[in-house]
């Protein structure tokens, strides 16, 4: 996991790549004639097709699966046994091309000829009303679009049916990464325009149970929460493998989800304990795909009020968590100690284990008695690990006076909303890397204002290194690599969120079945199965 390309953006300062549509080969019908048909398992879906209400990791399932974003990060070849080697390169989904406009204002987006399950063509005019509907329901994409250098008061500037500038108000290192983020999904505004009401501007309502996009799929069943199946549309033009109906379907238990493995019956399944990877790895048939990771598990602090609002508490806390016992006891192995808030960034001082030194802090904060301290989890994010982790996490912190409560929160909804709305004092979280700069996912949790940033900790210095890093191409590689270890150093001074193990991404799979490989998020798309 150490050796992934943390230090590159994809796009950089100057945009020059000209995407090729959607990456890969054309699929070969005799490849794997007997994979029509792929039944995913997953510990939750969330309530809604589209970003609205956003339900955490529910949602990437749905919506990396579907997958009607203009650009996707390019995945390597692989067989269905190893995995492919990780990458930040993109390619096209709907979008033939994204480069530069001449005058630099702006990404030219030139669309490919798609057509949705409603039988209308894929059209500028969608993109424009996708990203201002969007804008509009879910606050998290403006703030998103704003910070990777888009102009969000003037986004889209339709050029004809099939090309439209992106305005800029000035390019950033991952400007052209943004455009592959799940919350930039794409409808078909000519049949969602139907739906829309005085109540309902944006059709959300209908959208959220509806499919109208250009994914390549149709709508067989959806039952929020509990279980989506799709078809493939024959009519529509894009590259595709060889299955042709995908059931995805919620099993809560981890052990139910295991058998179903086991037995044949569901093709895909991640979200295990880790144990039971290990498990797994036994069963004939059963490929599991251990693959490089971004993505840390971590704990996220509410700097607010009481004890945790003090750094030295919060430092305390650090260095009362033995990392080490936790990737052990919790993740078997699949994973490595944080060595600081940041991959490939090490050495951070709060992260050593020191029981002593927590102590030492805590009575100087004026807590030597220790004080109450309720951390919430939930299974659908990070996963099922975070029971056993919360658990590992109140014994550790209960040697050195503080009482932890636990709290698990059920719905992956309910979650996610107290955690944007920092209704927490502590709560264990994960954060995949749904754009690979590091310019952008250290913003997204620590800018100040940022859209996920709900632990209430900021940082001048931090948010103009943070913009240097932003404004630096990937080529300067020593700059970048000194910037973000200035924005670790920070952060980990401040230490409003804690990594805990920068995990792996894990995924159990029929063994052969080429396409079902973890993307950045961890999540597979739909299109790519049997390809």
């Amino acid at each position: 996991m150490k050796s992934l390309r943390l230090l590159t953006g994809g796009a950089a300062v100057a945009l020059t790549a000209t995407l090729v549509a959607c990456g890969g080969s054309t699929p070969d019908p005799a490849a794997n004639p007997s994979i029509e048909n792929v039944v995913v398992a997953v510990g939750a879906l969330p309530d809604s097709l589209t970003p609205s209400p956003w339900g955490g990791s529910a949602s990437h399932v749905v919506l990396s699966g579907l997958g009607s974003q203009l650009l996707e990060y390019k995945v390597g070849a692989s067989d269905g046994r190893t995995c492919p080697e990780p990458s930040t390169e993109l390619a096209g989904r709907l979008a033939e091309s994204a480069k530069p406009s001449p005058d630099g204002t702006g990404v030219v987006i030139t669309l490919r000829k798609l057509t949705s399950q409603f039988g209308n063509t894929l059209s500028a005019e969608d993109i424009r009303w996708s990203f201002d509907i969007g804008m509009k329901r879910q606050p998290v994409m403006r703030g998103t679009l704003k910070s990777s250098g888009f102009n969000v008061d003037d986004l889209v500037k339709v050029i004809d049916e099939r090309t439209l500038q992106l305005n800029t108000t000035g390019l950033t290192s991952y400007t052209e990464e943004s455009l592959q983020n799940n919350l930039f999904y794409i409808h078909d505004s000519t049949e969602a325009k139907k739906h829309v009401t005085a109540e309902d501007p944006t059709a959300n309502d209908w959208l959220s149970k509806n499919l109208a996009d250009y994914s390549g799929w149709k709508l067989e069943e959806f039952t929020p929460g509990a279980s989506l199946t799709v078809t493939a549309d024959p009519a529509w033009e894009g590259t595709r493998g060889t299955v042709k109906r995908v059931a995805v379907k919620a099993v809560q238990s981890t052990a139910t989800r295991s058998q179903l493995v086991e037995s044949g019956e569901v093709q895909v399944a991640n979200g295990f304990e880790y144990d039971q990877y290990k498990s797994l790895e036994k069963s004939p048939g059963v490929t599991v795909l251990n693959c490089a990771s971004q993505t840390r598990d971590t704990m996220m602090i509410n700097t607010t009020s009481g004890p945790l609002a003090d750094p030295k508490v919060r430092h305390a806390v650090s260095m009362a968590i033995d990392r080490e016992a936790l990737v052990k006891g919790a993740y078997a192995g699949f994973g490595e100690p944080a060595g600081s808030i940041f991959p490939m960034v090490e050495g951070s001082a709060i992260y050593k284990f020191n029981k002593a030194e927590a102590k030492k802090l805590l009575a100087e904060a004026g807590y030597g008695n220790g004080f109450p301290m309720t951390l919430s989890y939930s299974v659908t994010r990070p996963g099922p690990v975070a029971a056993k982790s919360a658990v590992l996490l109140q014994s550790m912190l209960k040697d050195v006076g503080i009482d932890v409560q636990l709290q698990n929160v059920a719905s992956s909804t309910d979650f996610s909303t107290a955690l944007i709305e920092g209704r927490y004092q502590a709560v264990l979280y994960s954060e995949p890397i749904v754009i690979a700069d590091p310019a952008f996912y250290s913003y997204a949790f620590y800018g100040t204002g940022a859209p996920s940033n709900s632990t209430g900790w900021s940082s001048p210095e931090f948010d103009k290194a943070r913009s240097e890093l932003s404004a630096t191409p990937d080529q300067e590689t020593d700059k970048r690599t000194s910037l973000l270890k200035k924005m670790a150093s920070l952060v980990d001074d401040g230490a409003p969120i804690l990594s805990l193990v920068e995990t792996r991404g894990v995924l159990v799979t029929k063994t052969g079945l080429p396409g079902a490989v973890p993307l950045t998020n961890g999540q597979i798309n739909f299109n790519a199965l049997g390809r």
